[in-house]
């Protein structure tokens, strides 16, 4: 049986500010809702092909205590379902190689939505107060963040 985070999380799928972006071409499931290994959910987003020669990121989040507690995504590769060698992460301006960060870690993303990243990154709830992560938010809003990082909207400024 699903617990809440996991059953919230399911609903937000539904929800249309995610079936929108999906229907844009935005952002997706990768693969069917079934087959959700929760806390693990594996996501694509949208980029420019100069970062990422597929035409997109796919990402691993760990949602567990969602939306209570931020969510943490990895650069993943579906194939091998591991994390996607640090040489395949998008590589490019200044916000791209900020967010795609391997050397500060390679399991996580550099953002003020990303709970790994929130620590020790207080400043971030003032400098980035729309993507600091308040449990209100859905993961709609991290996925704003990654594509607008990755496609020439250059306004989730890390």
């Amino acid at each position: 049986m699903a617990g809440p985070d996991e059953c919230l999380f399911r609903l937000h799928l539904e929800q249309p500010s995610f079936q929108l972006g999906a229907a844009l071409g935005n952002w997706g499931l990768n693969g069917a809702a079934d087959n959700i290994c929760w806390p693990h959910v594996v996501l694509w987003v949208k980029t420019e092909k100069r970062f990422a020669p597929e035409g997109r990121v796919t990402l691993r989040f760990t949602l567990d205590g969602y939306p209570q507690q931020a969510p943490t995504a990895c650069p993943w590769d579906v194939g091998h379902d591991t994390p996607l060698a640090v040489e395949h992460w998008p590589k490019g301006e200044i916000n791209v190689s900020r967010v795609f960060k391997p050397s500060w870690n390679s399991s996580a993303l550099y953002a003020p939505c990303d709970r790994i990243a929130m620590n020790g990154h207080d400043i971030w709830r003032q400098q980035h107060t729309g993507w600091w992560w308040q449990p209100d938010f859905t993961i709609v809003r991290y996925l704003e963040f990654v594509h607008s990082c990755l496609n020439c909207c250059h306004d989730a400024q890390t």
